[in-house]
């Protein structure tokens, strides 16, 4: 990729199954957002290990999608790549692209971001469908909050 910018705000999920596109539309309205010119959004859908290419060279990728756990629909979590490694068997996407897979990828090839952030969501449902459940759109302010903080955490030493 030709100089990509150092931070990466990629939205992982489906659409088309309800909540699991949460990571999508949270990006979508992000985008309505005055970013600062360091800062990138992506719609990585399901692209799985095909968002290599997308994150090689950054300083920071944050990543929104959703986790299927036995917690509440609607809670939200946040861990970092190291972390992930620990809770791997907490962690199951509800689209079955593991984002472990592509971290870990990226290590063997040398191409790992600095940092990753990952923000995710219990979806309640993932059944066939373009909206989110009500119980997952009143959550989406709050990622939107927690990916800004992220932004600004480290806006002082990447541009």
């Amino acid at each position: 990729m030709l100089d990509p910018k150092p931070i990466l705000i990629l939205g992982i999920g489906n659409i088309l199954l309800r909540d699991e596109g949460v990571g999508v539309h949270a990006v979508n309205r992000i985008k309505e957002s005055d970013l600062p010119p360091h800062v990138e959004l992506m719609d990585g859908g399901t692209m799985g290990l095909n968002l290599l290419y997308h994150i090689e060279g950054r300083k920071k990728v944050i990543v929104i999608d959703t986790v299927l756990t036995d917690d509440p629909p609607g809670t939200i979590y946040r861990f970092t790549d190291e972390s992930l490694h620990y809770n791997r068997p907490a962690l199951r996407t509800a689209h079955g692209i593991d984002f472990t897979d592509v971290i870990k990828t990226a290590e063997l090839l040398g191409t790992k971001p600095e940092e990753i952030v990952f923000i995710g969501i219990r979806p309640e449902s993932i059944d066939e469908g373009l909206d989110l459940t009500p119980t997952i759109e009143k959550r989406v302010p709050v990622l939107i909050k927690m990916v800004m903080r992220e932004i600004a955490a480290r806006a002082d030493e990447i541009h």
